[in-house]
């Protein structure tokens, strides 16, 4: 037993260090979030020496009105408290405002000094006549939209929630459900949480927020403006209650806006009592919010969270890439269907596939930017498949119809949901061809790759003999309806020469439960195959070489024929050492020949100038594919009856410049 213990540990020992050098050469951070609260903490010399913040024209001239310019100065509460006094007995809009501003003064300076407790109760002074002066119906007449005051005091608002809502994150007192207590003595409130939409019944394990977050890496960051705090709210995994918990990936961070506002008191609604309320939304489903009749807009930030989430150096520093890649064994956990959002019976799904040596974080990029379009999100839910790619793709093909099948029966047993009988796959690389292979119809192209015989002849366990039928016969997914393929090699690839093959053999190591299922098929069937490494000893890398017979078949095969096929790849200029000519000749992307990317299955085709493992992180490829989604959803409106908006199509010049920027 401890000869064992020793040589796993061994095995495992050994497994790393082959993964450390692996990675070495990997990707690295792709996506990073830094704190700016903690930042600001160091910066104590700083601190000491700031010097509280002046107060605007408009509220010093207010000062000077009731000749307590010079008092501020001195004592600042003290004027606080008579204004709020003033505004209790006869609200005015510039009271108001004035009184709003130097309560937020007083509390960020309190803040800077670490007197939390007295600066919440200045926030909550702040947040609530911010409030009365946008929504108060005595306020009404006075208040002007157009004036630079009214987006002043917006800022307020949201600058003093947010202020408040830091110190209750940090303590955890943040629970939808339940009421919280903030602030002291006659500025205490009672506010009761709640939060509505998608994640409405799920719990979190904590709150921050996305204020406190610089985010790099992706190009674009998307918000809105208008009222509320974006939040980063991280959900807590639950006990397997449901199936469907299996679909999301644990840690898995949201964006939530928080918007407090006063409304009827539900316990005694004709009393004229008010509740205040700190409601959270998701603003991917919500937009607006309507408070006393005012229909205000929620400011959000939907990709500092998704960034926050990859702050998991397993997800961000290409170590999962290389687990794949190297050593499946080591994480079979991890490979699967994820979803990062509820699951919608209303929306179509779109399932991204990673290629080789990659990750489901690949699709990042493409994943902030679509979800972030109205149409889209309206009709879509994105999905990411993982596996393990350093095993041959028909292996990866033949899980992801198992795992195709299971999350169908799972969200629809019965099988009448219309939408996951439409799903799109998107595949880069290698990904590309898994997602293929989906919609195929196998015939004996494959398994005539394997033997002369049938399989009816062949001996061994009923579970071998089952992995070996699926694996080579297999028809089309009728749930799939589109494919899109990016950047894949459709007749293999030279970066999979003698070199890179010999060394993935050294370094690689198969999942074991496929090798052995295999391996006992193989060994008592010997005689009958022609090619057994096609079951054994092959490699990802094998499975990509140019000779390697698979890609034959796959041409061979029919493609279900309401399947649409899209295509996009990439291509380089071919390196010169001497210019010829102004017009430069192009090759492939640097790993797939132009040749190999073309799909004659495809009924569109775009070429971007960019290398093979940018091309899906490309605008020009993001750009496609929304349009060929928003195409999709068109085509659907027809056959439905449905009013369901597409992109406007290019005008000659648009489209001369849109080949510029791609390098057509």
């Amino acid at each position: 037993m401890i000869v064992s213990n020793a040589g796993c540990r061994m095995t495992r020992e050994q497994a790393f260090q082959r993964l450390a050098y692996v990675a070495s050469f990997g990707p690295q951070e792709v996506v990073t979030v830094k704190s700016v609260q903690e930042k600001g903490k160091l910066d104590f010399v700083k601190n000491y020496f700031a010097r509280k913040a002046e107060p605007s024209e408009r509220t010093k001239q207010l000062l000077r009105k009731y000749n307590l310019l010079d008092y501020h100065q001195r004592d600042s509460r003290a004027v606080i408290r008579w204004l709020g006094e003033l505004v209790a007995n006869e609200p005015s809009i510039e009271e108001v405002h004035s009184l709003a501003e130097l309560s937020e003064i007083e509390a960020n300076w309190l803040n800077v000094k670490g007197d939390s407790e007295q600066a919440i109760k200045y926030f909550t002074t702040a947040v609530i006549h911010s409030y009365q002066f946008l929504f108060a119906p005595r306020l009404n007449i006075a208040r002007n939209a157009y004036d630079p005051q009214f987006r002043s005091i917006c800022d307020i608002y949201n600058r003093s929630l947010e202020g408040l809502l830091r110190q209750v994150c940090r303590e955890g007192k943040l629970v939808p459900g339940q009421s919280l207590s903030i602030g002291s003595g006659e500025n205490q409130i009672e506010l009761a949480v709640e939060i509505v939409g998608r994640w409405k019944n799920q719990e979190f394990e904590k709150f921050d927020l996305a204020n406190d977050y610089q985010t790099e890496g992706l190009d674009n960051r998307f918000q809105t403006y208008g009222l509320g705090v974006p939040l980063i709210a991280v959900r807590k995994q639950r006990e397997q209650t449901s199936p469907i918990e299996d679909f999301y990936p644990p840690n898995l961070t949201l964006a939530l806006t928080a918007f407090g506002h006063l409304r009827p008191n539900p316990e005694r609604p004709d009393s004229g009592e008010l509740q205040a309320v700190l409601t959270l939304y998701d603003p991917l489903e919500q937009k607006t919010v309507d408070t006393g009749g005012h229909q205000v807009p929620l400011e959000s930030n939907i990709t500092t969270p998704l960034a926050y989430y990859l702050r998991d150096p397993l997800l961000n520093t290409g170590v999962l890439e290389t687990i794949s890649l190297v050593n499946a064994e080591l994480t079979p956990e991890l490979y699967g269907m994820y979803m990062l959002e509820p699951y919608d019976p209303n929306k179509i799904p779109v399932v991204m596939v990673h290629g080789l040596w990659s990750s489901p974080l690949t699709w990042v990029e493409m994943f902030n930017d679509l979800r972030a379009n109205p149409e889209i999100h309206a009709n879509y839910q994105f999905w990411f498949y993982a596996y393990p790619t350093g095993q041959p793709f028909w292996f990866s093909a033949q899980q992801m119809r198992e795992d195709l099948d299971q999350i169908k029966s799972v969200l629809d047993p019965q099988g009448t949901s219309l939408p996951l009988n439409q799903i799109v796959l998107v595949g880069h690389s290698m990904g590309g061809l898994i997602s293929t292979m989906q919609t195929i119809d196998s015939g004996e192209n494959f398994w005539n790759l394997v033997s002369e015989k049938p399989i009816s002849s062949f001996e061994g366990s009923p579970e071998g003999i089952r992995k070996l039928k699926e694996t080579f016969y297999f028809q089309p997914n009728p749930s799939i309806s589109r494919v899109i393929t990016i950047a894949t090699p459709f007749k293999g690839s030279s970066f999979a020469n003698d070199g890179t093959r010999w060394a993935s053999r050294k370094l690689f190591t198969l999942p074991e439960i496929k090798k052995s299922d295999l391996k006992k098929v193989a060994e008592e069937n010997q005689d009958k195959l022609i090619a057994k490494d096609l079951l054994l000893t092959a490699t990802s890398l094998d499975s990509l070489a140019s000779e390697a017979p698979v890609f034959g078949a796959i041409q061979k095969s029919e493609s279900a024929p309401a399947v649409k096929h899209h295509n996009v790849h990439g291509k380089v200029p071919k390196k010169r050492w001497i210019k010829v000519g102004s017009t430069p000749t192009y090759v492939g992307d640097g790993v797939v020949s132009l040749e190999s990317s073309q799909n004659p299955r495809a009924v569109s085709n775009l070429a971007v100038e960019i290398e093979h493992a940018d091309v899906h992180q490309s605008t020009a490829c993001i750009y496609e594919v929304r349009r060929i989604l928003l195409e999709n959803l068109v085509e659907l409106s027809r056959i439905q009856g449905r009013n369901i908006p597409m992109m406007p199509q290019m005008s000659d010049q648009q489209e001369e410049l849109q080949q510029q920027g791609t390098g057509q």
